[in-house]
């Protein structure tokens, strides 16, 4: 029974890390070590009892047909014996311990390096935040966390919806080049990944996500020792998973990802916090089904009050969160001195703003305009030499990831795809000369019949402008655009493409030529085999229909708040 049960936990677990190892390129980047912490990390509890109870009755069917003279019963239980013997027993322990052994002896130092709690806020927009200019009391806390910590009012996501956002966060590549871009398709095995770079690293890692995007199945897993998803839970419970795992003694420095999407429609805020800012008196549910409604039916199944009561609870969501996120932080900053934590929303939400609702379907500001903010234990700023401020110079999404290894003093491997964006460390010592960074994002969503079927899109932002074109991979005959002065047209109301074509026709070049869009294969995607849980729960938050394909589509009707696009020609 020992042998099986030994056996039963080394080969299987070897098996899983060699295909992680194969598909993930680990022997490419120098992440070897991987390997072997994968192996060490799947024991397979549920498999040993199995094994265990498998070899209870084989050794019972053994001993039954021992003196048996049928000679393949012979042979059998000669075998069986065979595998009993102590020296037998002994090397399959050893082969079973191997993998802890190794990934112990082999596991890079960590001493004094500091602990990462990345916490992504699902669908928060900057404008709802205390320190991005809301009129609501929504994050008090979070307010004097960015006071004392680094805060940035113009980071820019790179897609305006969860996956191809957080594939981006963990990646440091446009979503394009990780691939995660639609509502089936997952993060290209060959990035690497922020879990694989702590986890190379030495860090001990952990992932815990409420959002049905990020999951195991769609490529999110790799170098996380524990990932945990429960699409169900609110903040609560997840806080306190993460607080326990915290606090476990450990020799190695920690990597927590905390995704809470307890801001996501269909903002049904705690009995606590119901009420808080929505005096309306209006009941209105947005949910996947109910937002297609609403665009199928031009507007007309939400009120302008309706809208407004949505826009409410999700601010009583975002005060909720505030409680829970704001608790978590300041406990580890005033109980450790090794914190640094980043607390960052994936894309924001559309009530209204230029017709619709939700996300995904645009690039508007609404949608990709974030929160970020950056917090640690004084003692960790002090020794790094950094000091609090708001930073109003434009940056992204793409930043995070090298930020973090910075700070971390972990190496990029020069053999792993290069990172597009750069660390934001500089803004923390309040070095001189910070400027804006140009800031790409796409969506591949078809758009919708309320704010206009413009196809995939490409934006580009620089210099106080903003570009907007179709995708070209979709053949669109006449392509779409749009350009917004954002200085002066902060809510991107103006299309003043046709008066500024060359302006448009420049910054389009420089998006293609310094390699933000890429242009993709759609036919070539690659799709997850999801269980029936995970397509209903994506269903119900909006992923049933897709929203992405290659085909133009036309509607006469567009709502008075969409800004129409100019057409650039055959």
């Amino acid at each position: 029974m020992v042998s099986s049960v030994a056996l039963a936990s080394a080969l299987t677990g070897s098996w899983r890390a060699f295909g992680m190892w194969s598909s993930e390129g680990w022997s490419d980047t120098g992440d070897g070590w991987l390997f072997w912490l994968t192996w060490a990390s799947d024991p397979g509890g549920r498999r040993l009892w199995m094994a265990a109870a498998l070899a209870f009755a084989a050794v019972v069917l053994a001993a039954l047909t021992k003196s048996n003279r049928l000679s393949p019963l012979r042979t059998y239980s000669a075998a069986i014996d065979w595998i009993s013997r102590p020296l037998i027993c002994a090397l399959c322990l050893m082969l079973a311990v191997m993998p802890l052994a190794m990934a112990r002896i082999l596991a890079p130092n960590t001493e004094d390096k500091p602990t990462v709690v990345f916490i992504l806020l699902d669908s928060i927009r900057l404008d709802h935040v205390g320190w991005g200019g809301s009129e609501l009391d929504t994050t008090p806390r979070l307010d004097a966390l960015a006071r004392s910590g680094a805060a940035f009012t113009q980071t820019i996501t790179q897609a305006s919806w969860t996956k191809p956002s957080i594939g981006t966060l963990m990646t440091s590549q446009v979503p394009s080049t990780h691939e995660a871009t639609t509502r089936t398709t997952f993060l290209n095995p060959k990035m690497r990944t922020i879990g694989e770079s702590f986890a190379a690293g030495g860090y001990r890692t952990l992932a815990l996500s409420s959002n049905p995007n990020i999951t195991p199945s769609f490529g999110f897993a790799p170098g996380f020792e524990y990932f945990v998803h429960d699409a169900t839970s609110t903040a609560e419970p997840l806080i306190a998973t993460a607080k326990e795992w915290l606090s476990a003694g450990s020799d190695r420095a920690s990597f927590l990802y905390l995704h809470l999407n307890d801001a996501h429609y269909p903002y049904d805020p705690a009995p606590k916090y119901a009420g808080m800012f929505n005096h309306t008196g209006v009941e209105a549910h947005l949910d996947g089904p109910s937002e297609e409604e609403f665009r199928q039916t031009q507007g007309e199944t939400f009120s302008a009050e309706e809208v407004e009561s949505l826009r409410l609870s999700y601010a009583e969501e975002i005060r909720y969160l505030d409680d829970q996120v704001g608790a978590l932080v300041e406990e580890l900053l005033a109980s450790r001195d090794d914190i640094l934590v980043v607390i960052v929303s994936d894309h924001g939400e559309e009530f209204l703003d230029h017709g619709d609702l939700g996300h995904g379907h645009s690039l508007y500001d609404e949608l990709i305009l974030v929160p970020m903010q950056f917090a640690w234990s004084p003692a960790l700023g002090e020794k790094m030499g950094w000091s609090a401020g708001i930073h109003g110079e434009q940056v992204r999404h793409l930043d995070v990831l090298p930020t973090l290894l910075d700070a971390a003093g972990l190496e990029w491997p020069s053999a792993a795809r290069a990172m597009q964006g750069a660390t934001l460390t500089p803004f923390f010592a309040r070095a001189e000369n910070l400027r804006d960074r140009p800031a790409f994002s796409e969506t591949d969503h078809k758009g919708s019949m309320i704010s206009g079927y413009a196809g995939a899109l490409r934006a580009f932002r620089s210099d106080g402008y903003k570009m907007v074109v179709s995708a070209l991979w979709q053949e669109l005959v006449p392509e779409r655009g749009w350009l917004f002065h954002l200085v002066g047209d902060p809510g991107e109301r103006r299309n003043i493409g046709k008066a500024n074509l060359e302006l448009f026709q420049q910054l389009r070049a420089r998006m293609n030529t310094e390699g933000w869009a890429v242009d993709r294969d759609m036919n070539a995607i690659v799709s997850a085999e999801l269980s029936q849980a995970e397509q209903k729960m994506l269903d119900e938050l909006g992923y049933a229909t897709g929203g992405e394909d290659s085909g133009p589509h036309e509607s006469s009707f567009m709502a008075p708040a969409a800004v129409p696009w100019m057409e650039l020609g055959d």
